[in-house]
């Protein structure tokens, strides 16, 4: 798999992930500007990434190994810790 594709699917998994805790935070009763805020940039993350993924260039994807595994270190981390919460 490709850096472009594997960085863009674990930057939309982490925004979705993020996303979903606000909205089961809101359903819950919860309900602050800063939960909505969280939701909303939960779901630009998604549409975002989904947006590079499908307009983007592989070619033109350029980004350090840090930055790259980061994003995909702390996608893992993230779905390790949020979605026992969710289910």
């Amino acid at each position: 798999m490709k850096r472009f594709y594997l960085f863009y699917v674990c930057l939309a998994t982490y925004g979705a992930v993020f996303g979903l805790s606000a909205v089961s935070a809101i359903v819950a009763g919860d309900s602050s500007l800063p939960i909505v805020l969280a939701g909303i940039a939960g779901l630009g993350m998604v549409i975002g990434s989904l947006y590079e993924m499908v307009t983007g260039s592989t070619a033109a994807f350029n980004i350090g190994d840090l930055a790259f595994w980061a994003v995909v270190v702390g996608t893992v981390v993230i779905l390790f810790l949020q979605v026992p919460k969710l289910v």
